[in-house]
């Protein structure tokens, strides 16, 4: 009988211990396991442990409350902000900023300001600003950094000011500085305008603003755009007078607002735009430079007006350049440019036959397809000769081997233009080529759906958004933001900027993706805009 006994005290004993650990879904439970934890490593742990059991909800919000106000270790302080910054209640925004210490001497101090600017950002509360916008004033840069970003979270109007002190504060660090320029951005207030022009073109012990920038000023919008047309036509000459006093070159200032009108896609600048397509420098380099982004930012205005001025610059010695100027004939879409780019298609260099025929596949609806075919029957002939004048050119160690390259990039041009034939103006044909193995037939659909003028096609466009081909990529936006522009329908899903969103967090860390993705941020600002 003695075995049944034991059996039974231990049951009791462990029904005993579970009563007296508590319910860990109560606050109750936690509160007690702080009370009982005296070292601050104990209270760091303890608030670790609610942070990653999931049993965290608003129901812990008072407890944590009066946890915060009558803690003294700076450590736990910190702990116990993050927690209310998860929660994001506003009840919590009283005693968060009563916790913070604005007068910190030390790290721990610092680190716990730092969760406390965090968690506020994170509560959204305009009550926040008053305190944060006293914490902007700390010594430490890290504590700046986090206070800056949660005014721009914030959109605080009254923060306007103190951030443009640190955009004119020629002793500021560079990353403070750009983190200024972002929270601007996200304000969103004019003010703003006339200090960020000039950051355009500021470079700060190696570091450049620009990304920044021109993305703060796109968030700004009409009155940015504004400003920028000033700077095209050439009336801002406290800009042009600082960037004398700067050393920054006139054309760099043309076509860096020449991108910005791009992206603003701004009618207004579309004559001041063609006029820099004939650009002139005695510095080949920013005279191409400046060609260059009028020629980028007119294609994303589809301007009818450009087709002939680009169209007559397809001889154009540097390749780069004029593959900008193909691309924004690709974008433009109408068919007035075939004649120049079956000119280049035939041309005695393969980087010119290779860049007409990628303007005849973005551009062309079939018709091409025999005057291609004939090219790819003398590509072999042309190959030869451009390896006999130079023997070290690319490839040239084996001519037949290159001229295989050069037929099958040709012939993926030719099946582009077959399916042109097909689909015709049918967006729903052009729809199933999405998903399509080509990149080239993916973008000339995405461009195609693009100036379809159907609104319900953005949503089509926007879930391919994650494509891996950069040009697919941008296609993919440039095509939704036109939808955007032909018809306020195509803004109108709540879905879009949730996909968008989604995307842009995937693609944290790739650097492949920052560049066109700068392009999906954008869309995004765009649809917030027209969604509010």
């Amino acid at each position: 009988m003695l075995l049944p006994r034991i059996r039974v005290a231990t049951a009791v004993a462990v029904l005993s211990l579970a009563a007296c650990k508590g319910d860990p879904t109560t606050p109750e439970h936690w509160e007690k396991k702080l009370g009982s934890a005296k070292r601050p490593r104990d209270k760091a742990r303890v608030l670790e442990e609610l942070r990653e059991s999931g049993k965290l909800t608003p129901a812990f919000t008072p407890m944590l409350n009066a946890q915060l106000e009558k803690e003294k270790l700076a450590e736990a302080k910190a702990g116990i902000a993050r927690l209310l910054g998860m929660l994001k209640q506003p009840s919590s925004v009283g005693p968060l900023s009563a916790a913070i210490d604005f007068g910190s001497p030390d790290a721990n101090g610092n680190a716990m300001n730092r969760e406390i600017a965090n968690a506020l950002a994170r509560i959204g509360d305009p009550q926040a600003i008053a305190p944060l916008l006293r914490l902007l004033g700390s010594r430490d840069p890290y504590t700046r950094i986090e206070v800056i970003s949660a005014l721009g979270a914030l959109r605080a109007k009254a923060a306007v000011e103190p951030l443009l002190e640190i955009t004119g504060d020629e002793r500021v660090e560079p990353f403070i500085l750009k983190k200024a320029i972002q929270a601007l951005g996200d304000i969103g207030d004019p003010r703003a305008v006339p200090a960020l022009v000039p950051l355009l073109f500021m470079e700060k012990r190696g570091v450049t603003f620009y990304v920044e920038t021109s993305f703060a000023l796109f968030q700004i919008g009409r009155p940015a755009s504004d400003a920028l047309l000033a700077v095209l036509r050439g009336e801002n000459k406290k800009l042009l007078s600082w960037a004398q006093q700067n050393r920054v070159m006139t054309p760099a200032i043309y076509a860096k607002a020449a991108q910005l009108a791009g992206d603003f896609r701004d009618k207004r600048a579309e004559q001041m735009l063609i006029s820099q397509l004939g650009f002139s420098s005695e510095f080949v380099d920013l005279q191409l430079f400046v060609r260059m982004r009028a020629a980028d930012a007119l294609g994303r205005l589809r301007s009818a007006a450009a087709v002939e001025p680009l169209a007559g610059m397809l001889n154009e010695e540097e390749p780069q350049a004029r593959q900008e100027y193909i691309r924004a004939l690709g974008r433009i879409g109408l068919r007035e440019a075939i004649p120049a780019l079956l000119k280049a298609a035939s041309g005695p260099r393969w980087e010119q036959r290779e860049g007409g025929a990628l303007g005849l596949a973005l551009v062309g609806d079939g018709r091409e397809v025999p005057a291609l075919e004939k090219l790819m029957a003398d590509e072999q002939r042309k190959t030869q000769a451009e390896c006999s004048a130079d023997k070290n050119g690319e490839g040239c160690a084996n001519p037949a081997e290159l001229a295989k390259t050069h037929l099958a990039s040709l012939g993926n041009k030719v099946k582009v233009l077959q399916v042109a034939a097909s689909c015709r103006a049918e967006t729903a044909c052009w729809t199933k080529h999405l998903d399509g193995e080509d990149p080239m037939v993916r973008e000339r659909a995405a461009l195609e759906i693009g100036r379809s003028k159907q609104p319900a096609q953005a949503a089509e466009l926007v879930k391919h958004v994650g494509d891996k081909n950069l040009e697919v990529r941008l296609a993919l936006i440039q095509a939704a933001t036109w939808l955007m522009d032909d018809t306020g329908e195509a803004a109108k899903s709540v879905n879009l900027l949730q996909v968008i969103d989604k995307q842009l967090a995937a693609d944290q860390g790739k650097t492949e993706f920052v560049r066109v993705n700068e392009d999906l941020r954008r869309l995004a600002v765009e649809l917030r805009r027209r969604q509010a």
